[in-house]
């Protein structure tokens, strides 16, 4: 059994791989819940930034972290897989073998992909960040640029799943100690100690520093080039006073974007019966009212909510939001009793949760939650 010890993995080289690793698990936990996407992107952007590092790290990075020093020989993964198996106790290389060569290599690629969908996807989707100006002509894209970016994290996930049960493999079957070698940086094989230079300490450490910067900038910083929304807060009063006045005098004012035409058109032929109240609006402000719903539907809006909730009620005429599929998948995580509670009540008081809801803004940087006393 090799005894010999060899200094493979430097404390920047570490650190990135630490850095990377959380950042990753911490974005993957954040997707599931909407009032901290904000988070989400802001993590993605750090991920990002410790992919990009690999890239450059692995050409001007110490030996063992260089491309150049990677074995991506076909054969030489097959023999290195054989070895495995007929030889417990082999000796194993100071740097990256074919397996982790691959996986390595693989992972960064794949991971800049999963971080670039996600990046358009807020744009598309969301309408916010650097990719804002392709929700215009794309946001009907979403659904299929969502399911990229799911598909390329879970991609990710089942490579790690992989990795990380090789290195479990290699510490209590080989005994090579693998788990360490990321902790300490000595690995458990033959080969020369790496001696960073001055200036590949210096500019890694400034680097990592600044994707820090990056990442608080993205998410402590209100209205940020990365976060920023294309959608303006909307003055309803100025635009049409009738709407605003008779809309929000028994509820909160729903955007006229949050359903198709046909469901305002249905809503305001059944005045007479507004959930078991008479609007008793005069003909002339009824059909005022009336066209401004309809010229400002779903059908003239790109944010996410006007395309999801269209697209899901188009052929039912359905105007209850809180009824649809869509509203119940993203408030799944909401316990029940939140809406009885007395900051909100019941499910159509949206400014509870969303503060600037009755000027058009559902952004989920703009969710209050819990919604404050």
């Amino acid at each position: 059994m090799n005894n010999h010890k060899t200094y493979v993995w430097s404390f920047l080289g570490r650190l990135s791989h630490w850095l990377l690793v959380i950042s990753f698990f911490a974005c993957y936990i954040t997707s599931f819940y909407e009032e901290l996407l904000t988070l989400h992107v802001s993590l993605g952007i750090f991920v990002f930034g410790m992919l990009l590092k690999k890239i450059v790290w692995g050409i001007i990075g110490p030996k063992y972290a260089k491309w150049s020093d990677f074995n991506f020989s076909l054969s030489s993964l097959k023999l290195y897989f054989v070895k495995k198996i007929e030889d417990r106790y082999r000796e194993i290389e100071a740097g990256h073998n074919p397996a982790s060569s691959w996986f390595a290599f693989l992972v960064t690629w794949i991971g800049i992909f999963c971080c670039m969908t996600g990046f358009i996807l807020y744009g598309i989707q969301e309408g916010n960040g650097i990719f804002s100006f392709l929700n215009k002509n794309y946001y009907t894209y979403m659904y299929f640029y969502e399911d990229i970016h799911i598909l390329s994290v879970y991609i990710l996930i089942c490579m790690i799943v992989f990795h990380v049960s090789g290195v479990l493999i290699e510490q209590f079957y080989h005994k090579t100690n693998m788990v360490m070698a990321m902790v300490t940086g000595y690995k458990k094989a033959k080969g020369s100690d790496i001696q960073p230079r001055f200036k590949m300490i210096f500019w890694g450490s400034f680097y990592t520093l600044l994707v820090f910067a990056v990442f608080s900038y993205a998410y402590f910083i209100p209205e940020n080039i990365f976060i920023k929304s294309k959608f303006e807060k909307i003055d309803y009063k100025a635009l049409h006073k009738d709407f605003q006045f008779e809309c929000s005098d028994c509820h909160n004012l729903i955007p006229p974007h949050l359903l198709p035409k046909e469901s305002w058109i249905k809503l305001m032929n059944e005045q007479s019966d507004h959930y078991d109240e008479d609007l008793e609006l005069e003909k002339n402000l009824s059909d005022s009212i009336t066209k401004y719903l309809v010229e400002n539907s779903a059908e003239n809006s790109t944010r996410e909510a006007s395309y999801k909730i269209s697209d899901e009620i188009k052929n039912s005429k359905k105007f209850t939001i809180s009824d649809t599929l869509y509203w119940k998948d993203i408030h799944k995580n909401i316990p029940k009793d939140i809406f009885k509670s007395d900051e909100v009540e019941n499910k159509s008081n949206c400014v509870a949760c969303h503060k600037d809801f009755e000027e058009g803004i559902l952004s989920d940087s703009n969710i209050i939650y819990p919604p404050k006393k």
